[in-house]
């Protein structure tokens, strides 16, 4: 199934990476979006808000769960192989964006 970004943009080369790539934002953003609610459920002065605040977080980390096990099932992640063969993944895909041609 091709994806929705090289569908969008017409391009069918390395499909699979732009996959991973939106997913890796999205990681991020969940992460980012996580820490803001876990440092305002902690700073808020009002059970309720508090409250509030720990129910959005909850649903931030639940998504970020699923973001993680979907990265895992793609093999997008690998987290259980050897740190050699992570760092080796990592060090070959940054070669990668290296080396890609610039877009304008």
């Amino acid at each position: 199934m091709p994806s929705l970004l090289n569908t969008l943009m017409g391009n069918d080369q390395n499909k699979g990476m732009n996959d991973q790539a939106i997913a890796n934002t999205m990681l991020a953003g969940a992460k980012a979006g996580a820490s803001a609610y876990l440092v305002a459920a902690l700073e808020s002065a009002t059970p309720e808000l508090r409250t509030l605040y720990g129910t959005s977080l909850n649903q931030m980390v639940a998504a970020h769960g699923g973001l993680t096990a979907l990265a895992v099932n793609k093999g997008w992640y690998r987290p259980y192989d050897m740190p050699e063969l992570q760092l080796a993944e990592t060090f070959e895909q940054s070669q990668t964006v290296v080396k890609a041609p610039a877009r304008v």
